[in-house]
């Protein structure tokens, strides 16, 4: 009987500590409910627009209807912070993409900027056949 006892008391406190460990892990924040923890910035001179949460598509019309010739949009895709500039005068469509890992990439579109753009906003990508890749790069800080 007292053998019983003992595996009873050792379940019961086994069991205890793990749901203690169990439940403040329920407590803790999340990835998803945390930023990125990085800070992206648009070069001077351009006009940036928060948008939030949008779908690139989105992003593209909205670009593509802007008129200026330094503009750009800051959003939120699948919980990465993307900022897009397109600089017309410039002839070139820049994407800073920051995950939540904390990388954040950039990649250049060169050349055509507003037929990238119309592409854009029917396909959900900036790269329209005919037109040269992006060219891309980590940045570190």
């Amino acid at each position: 009987m007292k053998r019983f006892a003992y595996i009873a008391a050792g379940v019961l406190i086994v069991g205890g500590v793990f749901w203690t460990m169990v439940s403040s892990l329920e407590d803790e924040p999340s990835g998803r409910d945390e930023p990125p923890a990085v800070i992206m910035r648009a070069p001077d001179g351009f006009e940036v627009e928060d948008f939030g949460p949008a779908a690139f598509e989105t992003v593209a019309a909205a670009l593509r209807d802007n008129r200026g010739e330094r503009v750009g949009i800051r959003f939120v895709d699948n919980g990465d912070a993307v900022i897009v500039l397109a600089d017309r005068a410039g002839r070139r469509i820049v994407e800073m993409r920051a995950s939540r890992a904390g990388t954040i990439v950039e990649r250049t579109w060169a050349g055509e900027t507003d037929q990238r753009l119309a592409w854009a906003a029917d396909n959900g990508n900036l790269d329209a056949p005919g037109l040269p890749p992006a060219t891309g790069k980590n940045l570190y800080h």
